[in-house]
């Protein structure tokens, strides 16, 4: 049995995937344990990273029979990039894109996430950029009704 998390993921991917983001091969958009670009090499870029951050367990929610875990997913758009004007547009429409691919309600392939909502990020990270890279975030919920054991 899969991890509900990693199906979570996984359907993050593939929707993100689905985008056709311009630029950014579905073999750079990855699901990591953290969002970094520790071990990139130039060729790595760009990429979108995809990385669980910390699910909540919301006791006042739910029945008898399920609780409701809301799962935090963090997807980063990251790049190489020093330049205060190149590029901004391109940035924007993948930032833009991704937002907008989230809004709905409901998650493609994983059936026990019920609602979803988007908590757009910074556009640009300041102390990434003046290390000479493009850092924007995106932390996606997804909450799920999962039966009790």
């Amino acid at each position: 049995m899969t991890a509900i998390l990693e199906d979570i993921l996984t359907a993050v991917k593939t929707q993100i995937e689905g985008l056709d983001l311009a630029d950014i091969a579905d073999a750079s958009i990855r699901i990591l344990k953290e969002p970094t670009t520790r071990n990139f090499a130039a060729a790595d870029f760009p990429a979108v990273l995809i990385a669980p951050k910390t699910p909540k367990h919301n006791p006042s929610q739910g029945t008898n029979l399920r609780d409701q875990i809301e799962y935090q997913i963090s997807v980063v758009l990251v790049d190489s990039d020093e330049d205060q004007v190149a590029n901004r547009n391109k940035y924007l429409t993948w930032y833009e894109a991704i937002v907008k691919s989230f809004r709905t309600p409901r998650l493609t392939g994983v059936a026990s996430v019920v609602n979803s909502y988007v908590a757009p990020g910074a556009v640009v990270d300041p102390s990434w950029f003046e290390a000479g890279e493009y850092h924007a975030g995106i932390t996606l919920w997804f909450v799920s009704w999962e039966a009790r054991t």
